[in-house]
């Protein structure tokens, strides 16, 4: 559906990645941990994903027709709006369009939203919630979600595991809750000093292969010292 094939990223001379390929497809693998140390380039990368960062180097690759929605950290909005006109802003009042409204109404419920409340009203946990909403009922090819959990209880952190989990799209999910990400992914990108490493297990498996990646490198650099 979608790839990135040799590229770059620059913070002045320093590289912040440096040429990298990942490639999303339709295989069964496609439910993916996004993992790094902070400021290590997640988002970035969301973001050349997307095609709203301009890449310093490479290609980007996008099948024709695949639609590509986001969570971002920071969400854009009219205050005077009303939620659930925002959870379905920009979808196109299509054959679909009734599907659609039933789908919020789903989602709507589950998160525990207001649907009639002014975006402007909306504390910081609400309005996440609200734009969580609106990346789910767009049910777009390949779903961006930078850290969706946040402001979310338990009751709605199981609820939107047991929603992904039946997902037909390719997700990519960038978190800080390790138990959300082993629940849902099958597979990790790891950016890690530039690189992007890819795991071909989910992230219950990262850890004991991350450090397996380590102990190589270590030992490779010890025999070309010796």
């Amino acid at each position: 559906m979608l790839s990135l094939q040799n590229i770059s990223l620059y913070n002045g001379s320093i590289p912040l990645l440096e040429n990298c390929t990942i490639t999303i497809d339709g295989n069964s693998k496609k439910k993916i941990a996004l993992v790094g140390k902070n400021g290590s380039g997640k988002t970035t990368l969301m973001r050349m994903i997307t095609g709203e960062l301009e890449l310093d180097s490479g290609k980007r690759f996008l099948y024709p027709n695949t639609s590509i929605g986001y969570l971002a950290q920071m969400v854009d909005f009219n205050p005077a709006g009303i939620v659930y006109d925002f959870v379905l802003e920009g979808l196109k009042k299509d054959e679909n369009w009734e599907d659609k409204k039933h789908l919020a109404d789903i989602i709507i419920s589950a998160l525990a939203i207001n649907p009639n409340a002014l975006m402007g009203t909306l504390s910081g946990g609400q309005l996440r919630r609200t734009a969580l909403a609106h990346a789910l009922v767009e049910e777009p090819d390949v779903l961006l979600l930078d850290e969706p959990t946040n402001h979310l209880d338990l009751e709605a952190i199981q609820w939107l595991e047991g929603y992904l989990a039946g997902y037909k799209g390719a997700l990519i999910v960038v978190s800080h809750d390790r138990r959300f990400l082993t629940n849902i992914s099958r597979k990790v990108f790891w950016i890690d000093r530039g690189l992007i490493r890819t795991s071909p297990a989910g992230y219950a498996e990262f850890e004991d292969w991350a450090d397996k990646i380590l102990e190589q490198e270590a030992r490779a650099l010890q025999i070309g010292r010796a």
